[in-house]
């Protein structure tokens, strides 16, 4: 997990940054795994589940551009 560090100078903040797209990242490749173990399940309707899996995959996929600085 990222972790804050001491923001010393630029290089600082964009490495900062970076590492919180790449746990952002992380995070929005983990819904996918599990909105695809979810649609292997067969007992039962899971659509309100996916739903919300892909609400917050969307949501982290803002998150990623909105935090791009290259």
């Amino acid at each position: 997990m990222a972790e804050l560090k001491d923001l010393t100078n630029h290089d600082s903040v964009v490495d900062q940054i970076r590492q919180y797209s790449n746990l952002i990242s992380l995070t929005a490749d983990n819904l996918q795994d599990l909105k695809a173990r979810v649609k292997a399940l067969d007992n039962g309707d899971h659509d309100k589940e996916l739903s919300a899996i892909n609400d917050a995959q969307q949501k982290l996929y803002q998150a990623l551009k909105s935090l791009e600085i290259d």
